[in-house]
């Protein structure tokens, strides 16, 4: 099996270190030697998966050169940041370590790139198998040709799956196997290493040309889909159930106790424990972030990816000027941002009116920081919702259609059968289904069939007036596809091969919901963490800190009025102990960014389970999500303030 991936970044950036970096090495034969011995088999079976067309060497050059390039990077950062200001010995030690521990980080990352990606085409393509077979199967039923039925199920899907058949179907024109057997028993046999359950549906669909009886022929077929479906199902059933203590570790040691002990930062000061905002921001915007991130990835690499949402063209009528859409929408924005998050300075400016913005530990009612915390948000949520909310409307719409689209196919059927021409059956489904988004379009291919004279196929497809140019549903357009083959047979033979398309449909979108509601417990566990949770907790844990801190300076203003020598004894209580290392306002603002970030995290986290990670559904989730955190934060720490501040 081989694929041919080069436009992947690994690949590209790999293919450049060897060609411009390759003086760094002074016996090339030898770097080369080594890298061969040092990779594993796995690594090798890896790279050929991947279909890179990578040699090791190659790999293992660009990881050192990425590490090294790393490293440079964070040391001209520390550099220049160094001579701007001035930090503290804590600040100092944590920004080395972690100087150090991200160019190893990137240097084992990637080193262990393609075994990664190979494991993530590998989960991606247990998803694939569900559609593979269907349209397999859908052909089969209506042209019970194997070598046929395959084809079609390449040629009329874009999944990486659909890739390999279509090298399969190539490796048999060339006389690599002896037939069509052999070459479904050897592709049989690979992906059997991944989905038993794939190779028997495989076998299955095989025995069913076998079949001398066609009612017979039809239950093997059924069978074969009915046991994909199943696996399908199993598998993320199974998921759902591994799902939990992992999430529950991610909500409780990356979320849970990192907020809690925000509380108690001011009162480590007591034992000496003294830290700066430059610590603080690393720890809780920088390390926890990280962690949080990669933990979430390894939880999602173990998810096998199901019914993977349709990828949209830019070509899109609704996506007309996209891109300049989405540079007004960074303009805006950018300016709401700025506006935003300078309010609180500007507030001060004007006197602090109504002692609006918080000066001083608990007193006023918002800090400063806290607008440019609104300003971040709202900014990011502006431009997300407005360049985005147009493929969620898209998304919408085919899942809609799809939806309708099983019920009119059944209706067209009907229609088919009982002898009606194909434009009488079309017009009479748009008929009965009005109302609906795939009425308009049935009514449209029965107008260019009656109007403009043209066969079936072009009155569907033709990319000048077809029907179906502007659907983006591969499922429907395939289905539609199978439709036209079997639009010569007799009326009844088209009619019920039309109404097994529709059962077909049917089954596959039951699956698909019951995999949805088999998941939900853990995605909306995670929504509702991120959205509320997660900022109502931070906010009453600033609350308490600032507590604690206001707690703490008054007695360190006790103490400088008391004579020295007051406490006697090994104790080592000071005012100096006591007072803050950190202003209120930049403790919540570290905090502030620290929601922002694990918001983002826990969205992407549920959004990647339920929905198979389509970027622009999850960059429109983000958008909706983020003010909603936000406002959360804010008022709970707002009350938590004010009812707090009202017992000291």
């Amino acid at each position: 099996m081989i694929r041919l991936y080069n436009d992947n970044w690994y690949c590209t950036c790999c293919k450049f270190t060897a060609a411009n970096f390759r003086w760094l090495l002074k016996d090339f034969d030898a770097f080369r030697q080594r890298s061969e011995k040092a990779t594993g088999e796995d690594y090798h079976n890896a790279m050929t998966y991947t279909g890179f067309g990578l040699e090791a060497h190659e790999t293992v050059l660009f990881s050192y050169v990425s590490a090294f390039l790393t490293l440079i990077g964070i040391l001209t950062f520390d550099f220049f940041l160094f001579r701007v200001t001035t930090f503290e010995a804590s600040t100092l030690r944590a920004v080395l370590v972690l100087s150090l521990l991200l160019p190893l980080g990137v240097l084992i990352y990637m080193s262990e790139y393609i075994k990664i990606h190979a494991k993530w085409m590998k989960v991606s393509s247990l998803g694939d198998m569900p559609e593979i077979i269907s349209y397999i199967v859908m052909s089969m039923k209506i042209v019970p040709n194997m070598e046929v039925a395959i084809r079609f199920a390449a040629s009329n899907s874009s999944r990486p799956l659909a890739k390999d058949l279509k090298k399969m179907i190539w490796n048999l024109h060339v006389r690599e196997y002896r037939g069509i057997d052999d070459a479904i028993l050897e592709f049989s046999n690979l992906w059997g290493k991944d989905s038993e359950y794939f190779k028997r549906a495989l076998h299955l669909i095989k025995s069913s040309t076998s079949e001398p009886d066609e009612a017979q022929r039809i239950i093997t077929l059924n069978r074969s889909l009915d046991l994909v479906l199943e696996s399908t199902r199993n598998l993320m059933d199974s998921f759902a159930s591994k799902l939990k203590t992992p999430t529950y570790v991610l909500y409780s040691i990356f979320i849970l106790i990192p907020l809690a002990l925000v509380a108690l930062m001011p009162a480590i000061t007591v034992v000496g424990i003294r830290f700066g905002i430059g610590t603080l921001v690393i720890v809780y915007d920088v390390v926890l972030p990280l962690l949080t991130f990669a933990y979430a990835e390894y939880i999602l690499m173990q998810r096998p990816a199901a019914f993977i949402p349709q990828n949209i063209p830019e070509s899109h009528p609704e996506l007309t000027n996209i891109k300049l859409k989405k540079q007004h929408a960074l303009i805006l924005s950018s300016a709401i941002g700025i506006i935003i998050s300078s309010l609180g300075y500007i507030l001060i400016y004007k006197g602090n009116p109504l002692n609006i913005v918080s000066t001083a530990t608990l007193d006023g009612i918002i800090p400063p920081t806290l607008f440019i915390i609104w300003g971040i948000v709202f900014s990011v949520a502006v431009y997300l919702n407005i360049s985005y909310s147009p493929y969620k409307k898209i998304r919408e719409e085919i899942r809609r259609m799809e939806n309708e689209f099983s019920d009119a196919l059944f209706v067209l059927g009907r229609r088919i059968s009982e002898g009606r021409s194909a434009e009488e059956a079309f017009i009479h489904t748009a008929a009965t289904m009005e109302g609906s988004d795939i009425a308009s379009v049935f009514e449209k291919i029965s107008l260019n069939l009656m109007n403009i004279r043209t066969d079936v196929y072009s009155a569907i497809f033709d990319e000048d007036f077809g029907a179906f140019k502007d659907i983006y549903s591969e499922r429907i357009k395939t289905t539609m596809m199978l439709f036209v083959e079997s639009a010569h047979k007799s009326h009844v033979v088209a009619g019920v091969a039309i109404i097994k398309l529709a059962d077909h449909l049917k089954e596959l979108q039951d699956v698909e919901v019951k995999i949805k509601q088999s998941l939900y417990d853990m995605t909306s566990t995670m929504r509702s963490t991120a959205a509320v949770f997660a900022p109502l907790i931070a906010g009453v844990t600033i609350a308490l800190s600032e507590v604690i801190a206001k707690i703490l300076q008054n007695i360190s203003d006790s103490i400088k009025r008391l004579p020295e020598n007051a406490f006697p004894g090994p104790a080592q209580i000071s005012p100096e102990n006591l007072n803050q290392s950190i202003p209120s306002e930049l403790f919540m603002f570290a905090i502030g960014i620290y929601i922002i970030l694990i918001t983002v995290i826990l969205v992407r986290f549920s959004g990647t389970i339920e929905y198979g990670g389509d970027k622009a559904q999850l960059r429109y989730e983000i958008g909706q999500t983020l003010p909603i955190t936000i406002i959360i934060f804010t008022v709970s720490t707002i009350f938590s303030r004010i009812i707090f501040g009202g017992m000291i």
